[in-house]
Parts: structure tokens; C-alpha cells; sequence
């Protein structure tokens, strides 16, 4: 109950937030659109409480395996860095890698571990967040949750011609990992096709 009413209170900061930046006299139906927003990821948050109770005792995943998912390649991208169990000290497991090009293509890969008290409290966060509807879109940057190739998803995509064209996904994957990648001179479809090229199946 506690973590439902901080969350509460975080959304509807955002949800505010959001309100000032879209309109400075925003209409009724923006205004119902984020209330319900905020009573959707309630909701959500209530649900999911039994998956964030059955997370809490579980075992975090072995840094062993995150080096079987973040190979040397990524498709045609070579691995540049790879870091896993920064966060340990604060009870996370986490894994990160970036791979890039010759053209300077890159694409940075995060995965965390939903698993034991931090873990379990964070991957809850996220799930409530991906369960609203919203899109914001300021100059050639768009932000939205939707829905890709059966994935609830966070997405972020920068066109902008005369910059380096960005985008980024976060999704949770089988109710306890969070992924997150990052892409620079690369769209979000592009983003969405070196995904599916993650052997996330290997996640436990």
C-alpha cells in the first residue's frame, strides 16, 4: 500500500507536468485522458503486487549468463564495452553492452534483473508506466507507449535530419527483466530489428 501511494503521487506530479507542457490551458479532455492514466497504472501497480511479492524471493540472475545474451556481435555490430554487476552494491543485477560501427552506429543495451527487494520494487515502476496511454512529441522527438509485435513498449524516436538520429525502447520481459536499448544514427524500426536479434531467451 505504501508503494501504491508514493506511485500515486509520482504520476500525478507527471501527469501535471504533462498537462503544463502539452497546453498552457489545457482542455477537459486532456484532462480526463491523465486522471484515467493515473487510475489505469493504480490499478496495474494493485495487480501486479502478487508478481512483485513472488519477485522478492528470488534468486538474482548470474552474471554468466548476461554474457550469453550480450555477445562480441549484435547482427553487424561489433561489441565495444561490456559491464555487468555495477548496481550489486544496491542489491540490483544489472548487465550493459554497446555495440557500434564503422559509421559510428550505436547501440547501447541495459538489462536489469526484477528479482529480490530493489529489483522487484523498480520492475514494478516500469510495468505501472508502460500500462498508461501516452505520447508526447516536442520538435522531431516523439515518446509513447505502445504496442510492438505483441510487446507493451516505451519508445522514444528522434528524426531530425540534421542530427544524429536517435531512438530508444524499454519493455519488460517475462515479468522480470527490464531491457532497455538506446540507438544513435539509427530509427526506431531499425532499433526494433537488432531486438529481436537479443537471445533473450537465454533470461532464466
Amino acid at each position: 500500500m505504501k508503494k501504491l501511494i508514493i506511485a500515486l503521487g509520482l504520476l500525478s506530479i507527471i501527469a501535471c507536468k504533462k498537462e503544463a507542457e502539452i497546453n498552457s490551458q489545457p482542455g477537459l479532455m486532456e484532462t480526463v485522458k491523465n486522471r484515467k492514466n493515473i487510475t489505469k497504472a493504480a490499478e496495474a501497480l494493485k495487480e501486479y503486487e502478487k508478481q512483485t511479492e513472488n519477485l522478492k524471493t528470488l534468486k538474482p540472475l548470474a552474471n554468466e549468463v548476461y554474457k550469453q545474451i550480450l555477445t562480441e556481435k549484435l547482427g553487424n555490430l561489433k561489441r565495444s564495452s561490456f559491464n555487468v554487476g555495477n548496481a550489486s552494491t544496491v542489491g540490483l543485477s544489472t548487465s550493459d553492452a554497446t555495440y557500434t560501427d564503422d559509421s559510428g552506429k550505436t547501440i547501447k543495451v541495459s538489462i536489469f534483473d526484477g528479482a529480490g527487494e530493489s529489483g522487484s520494487a523498480l520492475i514494478a515502476m516500469t510495468h505501472m508506466s508502460l500500462t498508461t496511454d501516452t505520447e508526447s512529441i516536442e520538435n522531431t522527438t516523439t515518446k509513447k507507449t505502445e504496442e510492438i509485435n505483441g510487446i507493451r513498449m516505451l519508445t522514444e524516436n528522434d528524426t531530425n535530419p540534421e542530427a544524429n538520429k536517435s531512438s530508444s525502447i524499454t519493455f519488460i520481459y517475462k515479468d522480470r527483466y527490464q531491457v532497455n536499448l538506446e540507438g544513435t544514427k539509427i530509427q526506431l524500426e531499425e532499433l526494433i530489428s537488432y531486438m529481436k536479434k537479443l537471445q533473450l531467451s537465454k533470461l532464466e
